[in-house]
């Protein structure tokens, strides 16, 4: 469809109006008229506070150098130890600034050749009193001309002046710096002096200024080590005036304390903001209708629509403008109608591969029941060495493609979400029991070492799909084998407690060939395996993961696989699996039933499985007779008392489902002979369908003759009903676990 107007240009010109009216009024008022002029006359009244109080503190100060000097010309001028002591108490008792101590330190030995150090050091006290104090001139001391304010001026030039760190007087516990000259007789340097200035004044000065200012303040001296602070608090944007002062380098910074610079420019701004806020509300509701109109409205009622929709159907609404709404409805519309048709197609594929499953999978058992059938009689007849060998390898290759197919049909069963768990009881230890029966053997032929090692105790039971977690450890474990040619397999089985319920975790190691980083994220993919070499050197279908992945996630558990090439992987595993009370063994007893005398109808359209099945019988003891098809066996039942009915299920004329119903439904006693189907076909539905028919229990092909023996044993009375109890033999004597 053309689009001839853009929905695009019409809500940039919605929003265009909108945003030039928002520019225009409040931000050329608000920026260009208010706020930059503002900001800045309010900074430069900061600036004119910070001059005026550094102009104020210099002043003291500047006033202790001149005192300093003083002492500097006594130090020159007199030369009499009486004279100086007397000119320099009188400094130090007229001067009332923030000097509070101070005097001459001449250089060692300069006044008395056996007199080391000689200071004529004064220090005022509160009262108003000069004290002399000789603590610096004792002889075992290290000495004043070893002290910073003393090495920072030695012989140093005339009217060189040093300040002093800022430092607490250890005495008075007052915040004090020390100014430092140098003195010199004759021109010859002869010591320092020196004058300790107290600033607790210029603390308490600052403070009245801050507080009758509503400033915030620090001063800091030369080295940026703060001297005094006053409510000075310093934030992101924050205006700071800062300023150096006095020749001793110091720094001044100060801030509004109650409302700084932002505040005030902010309440300035705010007032004005509140002039055009009905003005910028009208220009809100204008642009959020405009855009409610012509864009948020349609496209929620083509959401709406759409999830009304979600199962097939158009978008049913009036919208005339011919836009990118008008497209995009359209659009949905066409594409609706082709999923449905794709939907459909789909359907039909998935119908037709089961279909095509189902049959497969009955085509190919069909004549591997005659293949493994008929190795499992030749097993047990008089072989050679070598014939039994060649026998073995071709049972084993059948069993092989039987669990390929077996493994498509589990993903297809995936792939359709009909993978079902079972939940029933059963001990670990027949599952543990199992595993190392069966690898145990297969690693010792294969020259590798089998480790098995469970933590679980031993009268563990768990509430679950037995089946399945066989199949899970069976698919680890026969990867395991197959990939390691040298080293060892290791299985082990821990259990953790989480609140109420035990986790299991399995983990399954080894040291095969290994699965490099990149590989890695593919196998758990099916149809895929690590490298493409692999499929060619090991065979396999590509499945067995992917399906043990599926199987485990519907487990509500979780695999994760390490692994490094060349040194082997390990697949942990965690299961949320319920425990429960131990429940009566199933105890399986090798028993010989004395079948002699007893009737089997065998109902099959091939030939082939006809004659493997008579075999099986007949070698246990069964007179066996056999017909081709459903209505046949009707007829042959109401003819001749059975006592066994094996049934096919997909035969010409009537198949097996019919001809079991026919059979229940039967007035004579013959409606309750045992019936077993026999079947190819694997597929739920099937085996639901037959057994809800009527039959007793469904036996797969290829038949196992062990899971024969053992219907045959479970249904012994229904087996027996026309025979009497006598025909019954006794048990052999050693029970086995399931």
């Amino acid at each position: 469809m053309l689009i001839r107007k853009s929905l695009k240009k019409k809500s940039i010109v919605a929003l265009t109006i909108y945003l030039a009216i928002f520019i225009a009024v409040f931000g050329s008022i608000t920026y260009w008229v208010v706020e930059s002029p503002v900001r800045k006359k309010l900074e430069e009244n900061l600036d004119i506070k910070n001059e005026f109080l550094a102009a104020q503190m210099s002043e003291p100060l500047h006033s202790s150098v001149g005192v300093l000097k003083s002492v500097v010309g006594l130090g020159q001028a007199i030369q009499g130890r009486q004279a100086l002591d007397a000119a320099l108490r009188q400094i130090f008792t007229l001067n009332d600034g923030i000097v509070i101590s101070g005097g001459l330190w001449p250089e060692p030995f300069s006044i008395h050749a056996d007199e080391r150090f000689s200071s004529l050091f004064y220090n005022r006290t509160a009262d108003g009193q000069v004290d002399k104090i000789d603590l610096w001139n004792n002889p075992e001391a290290d000495g004043y001309h070893v002290e910073p304010w003393y090495t920072s001026v030695y012989d140093q030039p005339v009217n060189t002046v040093a300040w002093s760190e800022v430092y607490i007087d250890p005495y008075t516990h007052v915040q004090m710096i020390t100014a430092s000259s140098p003195y010199y007789i004759d021109g010859v340097f002869a010591g320092v002096a020196t004058v300790d200035l107290s600033l607790n004044n210029l603390i308490r000065f600052v403070e009245q200024k801050a507080k009758e200012q509503d400033l915030g303040i620090v001063v800091r001296d030369a080295n940026h080590q703060v001297i005094t602070e006053y409510n000075f608090r310093v934030s992101q944007d924050i205006y700071t005036s800062q300023r150096r002062f006095g020749d001793f380098d110091w720094h001044l910074e100060v801030v509004n304390a109650r409302r700084l610079v932002a505040d005030q420019v902010f309440d300035i701004v705010m007032g004005v903001e509140r002039g055009i806020i009905p003005v910028l509300l009208i220009c809100v509701m204008l642009g959020y209708y405009m855009i409610n109109q012509y864009l948020i409205k349609p496209i929620a009622i083509i959401a709406k629509k759409a999830d009304a929709s979600r199962q097939g159907g158009n978008i049913d609404m009036r919208y005339d403008s011919p836009d990118e709404i008008r497209y995009l409805i359209d659009s949905f519309n066409q594409k609706t109608v082709y999923l449905e048709q794709e939907r459909i197609k789909a359907q039909a594929s998935t119908k037709a591969k089961t279909a095509f499953l189902a049959t497969l999978s009955h085509e190919i058992r069909t004549p591997m029941n005659g293949v493994l059938g008929t190795a499992q009689l030749l097993l047990k007849s008089e072989l050679t060495i070598e014939q039994r060998k060649h026998l073995k390898t071709l049972y084993d290759s059948g069993e092989h493609m039987m669990t390929l197919l077996n493994e498509i049909l589990d993903y297809s069963k995936i792939e359709q979400g009909h993978l079902e768990l079972e939940k029933s009881p059963f001990p670990l230890s027949s599952i543990i029991g199992s595993i190392h029966s069966v690898y145990h053997t297969l690693c010792n032929e294969k020259g590798l070492t089998f480790n098995m090692h469970a933590e679980v105790d031993e009268s563990r039971w768990y509430e679950g799909d037995k089946a399945r977690l066989r199949q899970v450890l069976f698919n680890l474990l026969n990867n395991a084998v197959k990939f390691t040619s040298e080293g060892q397999v290791d299985v082990h089985f821990s259990e953790v407690l989480k609140g109420e319920k035990r986790q299991l975790n399995i983990r399954v190691k080894d040291t095969g060939i290994g699965i490099s980083n990149h590989a890695q994220s593919r196998i758990f993919k099916p149809f895929e395996q690590a490298e493409s070499s692999t499929t060619r050197r090991f065979g396999g279908t590509g499945l067995g993961l992917a399906i043990v992945r599926e199987i485990v996630e519907c487990m509500n558990g979780d695999i994760v696989l390490t692994s490094q090439e060349g040194q082997g992987s390990q697949f942990d595993i965690t299961l949320q699996l319920d425990s429960c009370e131990p429940q009566d063994s199933a105890i399986h007893v090798e028993r010989k039933l004395n079948y002699s005398g007893l009737n089997v109808l065998i109902v099959e359209d091939n030939r082939t499985n006809t004659i493997i099945i008579e075999t099986f019988m007949r070698r246990k003891g069964f007179t066996t007779h056999s017909v081709e098809n459903g209505e046949l066996a009707l007829s042959a039942i109401t003819e001749r008392q059975y006592d066994l009915v094996l049934m096919d299920n997909h035969m010409p004329v009537m198949d097996g489902v019919s001809s079991i119903a026919e059979i229940r439904t039967m007035a004579s006693k013959e409606k309750d002979i045992l019936i077993f189907g026999c079947t190819a076909d694997v597929f739920k539905e099937t085996r639901e369908r037959m057994l809800a028919a009527g039959a007793d229990f469904i036996v797969a092909k290829p038949i196992d003759e062990r899971v024969l023996d053992d219907a045959l044993y479970q249904y012994a009375s229904k087996l027996f009903q026309y025979q009497g109890a006598t025909t019954h033999s006794t048990a052999s004597p050693s029970p086995t676990l399931n």
